[in-house]
């Protein structure tokens, strides 16, 4: 009879068992449901995203990049994440409610071997009153997260749209320049026909068609380089546009953003900047955090037991809590110690983060006025090797110029008009680049 007891915890115990869920064997091959779960989110923001026409400014062009980029998808996501971390970090200064019930068997004297059903439940409530700043301070880290959250989403924009317009214009450069080698090998084809009868009569030496033929080669190759430049830039614009035309207006920069990288720029507003005192402030509530460990816990408690007897009394509790480590073996210590120097750290870092990024916006603003001039200085000296070809074109009727001569400043003119289009995209990349680091592209 006394072993009754025994016996029955010992069923119990076997039948508590059997209620366990077993563990099922770990999956080892993955790549159906891979597979199944890529093929419902591919193209998910691609389908959402509305399409710009080919006569749609470039701003709109980069609102689609980023409509369809996984990459800026993934950062609107961890901004949302990061916003529900300061719900999570609220709730704890809220009060804290808990309750548990136990259903089963007692026995009100083990020595007659008698159970009896029963139920038993217990309730506590708890509120915080005091625990050195922790929960304040991280509520305020929470919501820094958020912020900060934020400020990467809006670099990760900026930079994927100084990325995409440079796709753009690297896919329109090489296109232009195709065109232009291709249009310009069949423009000399009459010239070198001519070249050759003048060199087969002894009219010119032979030197000079050895060099022309040499200029001719390096055109050849400048053709095929095109033509490998056009598909790489192809592929890469691919990459932010998918199969959208490219734009009418490629090589035109966004009026709405032109007056906006011209003038004084402010240093203080740039995401590079934000983010780095985001960081410093971050690690400043770090510190805050870390002392808050030295100091004691108060909570106010009330709590409810209702025992499985229905014999005895329901016992209520209330009262103060108060908890106090006084001693971790260094553990605090060393905390704080890491948070300050990390601290300290993110302070430096602000600092050269904010002297860097003044030094690069001046030197992007002095390189887009020096682009500028550089073309401008091009442009005047075009139409003067425009007017000296129509003259050395009309000396050969009079025999005062040969074909040479005109092959060569043909050349020239070929030369600088490229030297134009690449100075032309070289401002264009310079201007976005400059409208990123200013924040501008995420607005």
């Amino acid at each position: 009879m006394r072993l009754l007891p025994a016996f029955l915890v010992l069923c119990l115990t076997i039948s508590i068992s059997a209620c366990v869920q077993i563990n099922q064997p770990a999956e080892t091959a993955y790549s159906d449901q891979i597979d199944v779960f890529v093929a419902k989110v591919k193209n998910k923001d691609l389908e959402l995203a509305e399409k710009p026409n080919r006569e749609s400014d470039l701003s709109e062009y980069l609102e689609y990049a980023i409509a369809i980029s996984p990459e800026i998808s993934a950062l609107r996501e961890a901004e949302l994440s990061a916003t529900s971390g300061v719900s999570l970090a609220s709730s704890k200064a809220q009060p804290q409610v808990s309750a548990t019930s136990s259903v089963g068997a007692y026995s009100a004297n083990v020595t007659d071997g008698t159970l009896e059903n029963g139920a038993s439940i217990n309730l506590t409530a708890s509120q915080l009153l005091y625990d050195g700043g922790l929960v304040n301070n991280g509520i305020n880290i929470a919501k820094l997260q958020v912020a900060l959250a934020g400020v990467i989403k809006e670099n990760g924009i900026n930079r994927l749209s100084a990325e995409a317009a440079s796709a753009i214009v690297e896919v329109s450069l090489s296109s232009e320049d195709l065109e232009a080698i291709t249009n310009f090998q069949e423009e000399i084809k009459p010239h070198l026909a001519q070249l050759e009868r003048m060199a087969a009569s002894g009219l010119i030496d032979r030197s000079i068609i050895d060099e022309i033929t040499s200029k001719i080669l390096e055109i050849n190759i400048k053709e095929k380089e095109a033509r490998s430049n056009l598909r790489i830039s192809e592929v890469n614009y691919s990459k932010y546009f998918g199969d959208l035309p490219l734009p009418y207006q490629a090589l035109l920069f966004p009026l709405s953003l032109s007056s906006d990288i011209a003038g004084d720029l402010s240093v203080d507003k740039v995401p590079a900047v934000r983010e780095s005192a985001l960081r410093t402030l971050l690690a400043e509530k770090q510190v805050a955090v870390a002392r808050s460990a030295f100091m004691p816990k108060i909570n106010a408690q009330v709590g409810s037991s209702s025992p499985m007897d229905p014999d005895e009394n329901i016992s209520a509790q209330a009262g103060i809590l108060i908890s106090y480590q006084f001693s971790d073996g260094g553990a605090r210590e060393a905390n704080l110690s890491r948070a300050k120097n990390d601290f300290e750290r993110a302070k430096r870092s602000l600092e050269f983060t904010f002297e860097n990024t003044g030094s690069v916006l001046e030197a992007l603003q002095e390189q887009v006025s020096n682009i500028k001039e550089i073309i401008a200085l091009a442009e005047q000296k075009l139409p003067i090797l425009v007017d000296r070809l129509r003259v050395a074109e009309t000396q050969i009727q009079t025999g005062q110029a040969d074909i040479s001569k005109v092959f060569d400043l043909k050349l020239q003119i070929n030369e600088l008009k490229s030297r134009i289009r690449r100075g032309q995209a070289d401002l264009l990349r310079t201007q976005f680049e400059l409208a990123s680091a200013l924040g501008l592209l995420s607005n």
